[in-house]
Formats: C-alpha cells, sequence, structure tokens
C-alpha cells in the first residue's frame, strides 16, 4: 500500500510539474547550473522564475528541495535573474516576504553555488561561487536582511490578528509600513550612493522618494563601468525622458503597433489634443480610475484622442482587459525591449498621464489618479 501511495504522489507532482513550465519552445538541457544548499528548509517545492534583466527571456520553473538541497539547469542567453520564493508553509499564508526570498542572477553557461540557513523568519545565505551581480546582491541582501526580518515580524503579526483584533492589526501594519518606506527605502539609497562602481545600485535612485536632483547627480557620479551596465542604461534613459517630457516642450515622437494592430505614430496625431495615459492591468488606481476615463473619452472624443500605453504587462491581461471593458481608444503595449515608452517619458510611476496640445506640446502631466487631471480636460475642452 505504502508503494502504491509513494507512486500515486510521484505521478501527482511530476503532472504539477509538467504543467507549470511555461516556455513554448522545446526544452533544451540548460548550461547554466545552480546548486544551493539551505539547511533547516527540508523537503518542499520550490517555485523558482528566471528573467533576463531586458524582460525578453522568461522562464519558470518548480523544484522539489531534498533535505535543503536543490539542483537544476537553465539554458539562458543574457544575464538573468533568478528568484525563489520556497514553498515553506509560512510564505503559503502569505505570512513572510523578502528575508524568506533567494535573489541572484546568472550568465549564460555559468555555475553558481549558494550555502546558507533557515530560521523561522528568514533565510541567510553566502554566494559561494556566482557573477559579480551576485556578490553585489548577497552583500546587499546581508545589509537588510536584519530590517527585513523586522519586517517580516510585523506582517506576522498584522495577518495573525487581522480577523480576531482588527484595531492591533491595524496598528502592526502602521509599524510595518513606517519601518518599509521610512527605514528601509532611505537607507537603500544611502547604500547606493555608497556603492557607485555597482551595477546593481543606478535603478535605486528611481525610488520614488528620491528627488529627481539627486538621481540626476549620482547619475553623474557612477562609475563607468556602472553607468554603462544594464540598470545604468535605465536611469540614463530615465533622465533623458525627465528633461525631454516637461511641460512646455514637445512631446518625443514614437512609432508602435496598436492593439488592433494598426501602424501608429504620435505625430500623426497633431491637429488634436492628446492624453497619453500610462497604465496596467497590475495597478489597481490604474483600473480604478477606466471607468471616468472612458466617461472623459466618450464626451471629448471628437477632439482629443486617448492613446493606452500598458506598461510592466503581460498581453494575454492588456488584451483580455480592453476586449472586455470596450476601452475603445488608442492602446499600445509597451515593450521595453523594443522602444521603451516609458523612458522614453521618464514614467517611473503608474498611473501618468500627459496631455499634449494640437501643436505637440505637453500641457502637462498628472501622477497618480485624481481630480486634477480631468478639470483640467474640462478647462481646455469644456463649452
Amino acid at each position: 500500500m505504502k508503494k502504491l501511495s509513494s507512486i500515486v504522489v510521484a505521478l501527482i507532482l511530476g503532472i504539477v510539474l509538467a504543467s507549470y513550465k511555461t516556455d513554448d519552445k522545446p526544452k533544451k538541457f540548460g548550461k547554466s547550473s545552480v546548486q544551493i544548499e539551505i539547511e533547516g528548509l527540508g523537503t518542499t517545492l520550490m517555485p523558482i522564475s528566471i528573467e533576463s534583466l531586458d524582460g525578453t527571456e522568461l522562464h519558470r520553473k518548480l523544484k522539489m528541495s531534498f533535505n535543503g538541497k536543490i539542483k537544476f539547469k537553465v539554458p539562458v542567453q543574457k544575464t538573468s535573474q533568478v528568484f525563489i520564493k520556497p514553498g515553506t508553509r509560512e510564505v503559503r499564508k502569505g505570512s513572510v516576504f523578502r528575508s524568506m526570498n533567494i535573489i541572484f542572477f546568472i550568465d549564460p553557461e555559468s555555475e553558481t553555488i549558494i550555502k546558507g540557513r533557515k530560521n523561522d523568519i528568514s533565510i541567510d545565505y553566502d554566494i559561494i561561487e556566482g557573477n559579480t551581480l551576485s556578490f553585489q546582491q548577497n552583500e546587499f541582501r546581508k545589509y537588510f536582511l536584519p530590517y527585513w526580518e523586522k519586517e517580516s515580524v510585523l506582517l506576522n503579526q498584522q495577518n495573525v490578528l487581522r480577523k480576531t483584533n482588527p484595531v492591533e492589526s491595524h496598528r502592526f501594519k502602521e509599524q510595518f509600513d513606517s519601518l518599509r518606506f521610512f527605514v528601509v527605502a532611505p537607507l537603500r539609497t544611502e547604500w547606493a550612493k555608497r556603492h557607485l562602481d555597482y551595477e546593481l545600485v543606478p535603478t535605486f535612485f528611481l525610488d520614488g522618494h528620491v528627488p529627481r536632483d539627486t538621481a540626476i547627480k549620482y547619475l553623474n557620479l557612477l562609475s563607468q563601468n556602472a553607468r554603462q551596465s544594464y540598470r545604468g542604461q535605465i536611469l540614463d534613459g530615465m533622465v533623458s525622458g525627465w528633461i525631454n517630457a516637461q511641460e512646455g516642450k514637445i512631446a518625443p515622437d514614437f512609432e508602435y503597433y496598436t492593439y488592433l494592430n494598426d501602424r501608429f505614430e504620435l505625430s500623426n496625431l497633431k491637429g488634436k489634443y492628446v492624453v497619453l495615459d500610462f497604465w496596467g492591468t497590475w495597478c489597481g488606481p490604474c483600473i480604478t480610475g477606466m471607468p471616468k476615463m472612458k466617461e472623459y473619452y466618450d464626451k471629448y472624443k471628437d477632439r482629443m484622442e486617448f492613446v493606452g500605453i500598458a506598461c510592466n504587462d503581460k498581453k494575454a491581461d492588456w488584451e483580455k482587459f480592453i476586449r472586455e471593458n470596450q476601452n475603445n481608444w488608442i492602446h499600445i503595449l509597451n515593450d521595453r525591449t523594443l522602444n521603451d515608452i516609458a523612458i522614453l517619458y521618464g514614467v517611473t510611476a503608474y498611473p501618468t498621464k500627459f496631455i499634449i496640445d494640437g501643436e505637440g506640446k505637453i500641457i502637462e502631466k498628472f501622477v497618480g489618479e485624481g481630480e486634477d487631471f480631468y478639470k483640467m480636460i474640462d478647462e481646455i475642452l469644456g463649452n
């Protein structure tokens, strides 16, 4: 009976693992190898996400750790980030965040070796063998792990008390938010300022609490290697976007194919007012504002064109949302590997909306979902 049960479990696990593979192309035997050994992790399923820095390559795996040991290979073509969130009881309950994550980077045909130890609220590990980005990530994580452990404790308390004592649960949430946003976030920026030669740090200066003049200052202070890195190019592009997409300047032109597979060029809309709406199906405020966006599109569509630019989105989710909600304005799915419109316009928060006049000049930029955007449209076009 035990033997039969083991066979059934193995078959079920095989089906789960097979269904979790998301690559459309036939599997190739990977040349980038990873070995992880975490004391105290035990035997558990490990969801693994591997994405190239430019977002063009994605692999997902489910691997079983046996007594805390995991081995796998993956056929990456570019430098990629590996993200592992252990399938432990605490994580399944949503109780533990950053302190449990295992994050590192791999190159084509690279070898990575990680060893560490798990406790109730965190996994502490060392990169024994890996690439430069992994060692930088490891140093960053070591510094912040004590703070992330405090976050996890507060989050656990918040979740435990959510139903039985909502008032006390809210108090723990406030403490969690205060720690994350007013302690950890500024410390992250200070850490970045001390490591201006690291390829890991340039995009840290794009955090929402970092003033733009500070980001520009430290862009110019980055080492040549850091500035020329992938993340350095993103920061450089964002700074250029902030400069080029200011009020009173001609809106940067771009060409794309739309949801309806029509060729679109922004400059062809001259003569009409235009709204560029940077959004995403994953963005709560963006979705909340869609009914009013639809109302104003119907109200002014004869004199104003709306262009929705979905960012960091999956094509299937984007198409489904447009189809189901019948938002009939122009829609574009931003492709950061083709021509990243978000970087072109220096967009770092969502939603972000630009109003452009008939001459192609930017009138105003609005970050977040608020009434000021709709009031300005009424002032411009209202009778």
